[in-house]
């Protein structure tokens, strides 16, 4: 192989074009042999395998500008941003969404995930729907009502779609009763909402193990005792099983002093679980910095568990949205949990 500057393509490696006229020389002859002749049948089968290889080479290219297009068009959506870890996206505080806007167009059109119907243009947002249930789920995270005197009882409130359950009902006028089981991490998170005065007065954090009978039944009680209750949510779930030092950081930071100024109503009901296991090898956070890597993004570095991950915000999954965008992403340290 050699460069020829003559040759279409300067600077790619070519053929030398004296061999490149042989080849095509003895090509020439191929039509003097019968077809049965060993040479002729090699000299067949040598340019069946070069088309053959050029075929898949074109397809092969073809899929991966495909591909790349696809995926870096759904990379630019808050949903599946590389850095996702919990709730918001790219840098951006926690806040609501701006409403429907096309980011760009796939080649290979998806089913979107409510209607089945196939689409190409994606979604600033919901880059799992088409334009239509998009815009549908704009309209539905942005819709308010009046529950004014209407107390809530939320589980699972601290961290990703329960917090922005807690922030609607909060928002809406509700009194608000909240379970967590690290609920200074959870006083942290609320205060640290830039509108947390006009509703903080009616927020209730709770701290309890909902896997202890007893302390459910403390909480019921308790629940019982100042009246009727209007609307129930239960959120809290364990989906994925994680090991002690997972929590670590999370646990120590519920013995942290919280901050000053205006704080929501505290009860705790248990102890933070028993955590045992190897302590963690990395730099630990202050409560205050674990608390603000979840409500901010663009920051990378943190791992969970031995997984990396990118240490700020993730693409906003949360509130009143459905489909893919309300089951939330697993967040790094503040969400390990």
């Amino acid at each position: 192989m050699s460069t020829d500057p003559h040759v279409p393509g300067t600077g790619a490696a070519a053929i030398n074009p004296d061999r490149l006229q042989t080849c095509l020389d003895v090509l020439a002859e191929l039509d003097d042999l019968p077809p049965d002749h060993p040479q002729a049948v090699r000299l067949r089968e040598a340019t069946a395998g070069v088309y053959k290889s050029v075929k898949l080479r074109r397809r092969r290219d073809k899929r991966d500008t495909v591909l790349a297009n696809d995926n870096a068009v759904t990379a630019s959506t808050a949903t599946a941003a590389p850095g996702r870890i919990d709730d918001e996206t790219r840098g951006l505080p926690i806040g609501e969404a701006r409403g429907a806007q096309i980011v760009g167009s796939l080649i290979n059109a998806r089913s979107c995930y409510v209607c089945k119907q196939r689409y190409r243009e994606v979604d600033a947002f919901y880059h799992q729907l088409c334009p239509g249930c998009a815009e549908l789920n704009h309209a539905k995270r942005d819709a308010r009502t009046d529950l004014t005197g209407r107390r809530a009882l939320l589980t699972g409130g601290r961290a990703k779609i329960g917090m922005y359950i807690a922030l609607r009902l909060l928002r809406d006028g509700a009194d608000t009763t909240i379970t967590t089981r690290f609920p200074h991490d959870a006083v942290r998170r609320f205060t640290a909402m830039p509108d947390s005065a006009q509703w903080l007065h009616r927020l209730t954090v709770v701290g309890l193990d909902l896997r202890d009978p007893a302390q459910v039944l403390a909480l019921a009680d308790g629940v019982a005792a100042k009246g009727p209750l209007d609307v129930l949510v239960n959120n809290a779930a364990q989906t994925v099983r994680r090991s002690a030092t997972a929590y670590a950081q999370l646990a120590a930071a519920e013995s942290a002093p919280l901050p000053d100024g205006p704080l929501p109503a505290l009860e705790v009901l248990g102890a933070t679980p028993a955590l045992n296991g190897p302590p963690s090898q990395r730099q630990p956070l202050t409560p205050a910095a674990l608390t603000a890597l979840a409500m901010t993004a663009g920051v990378s570095g943190w791992r969970c568990e031995g997984a990396p991950f990118s240490a700020g915000v993730a693409p906003s999954t949360s509130s009143a949205g459905s489909g893919p965008s309300g089951s939330g992403a697993l967040s790094a340290a503040a969400s390990c949990a």
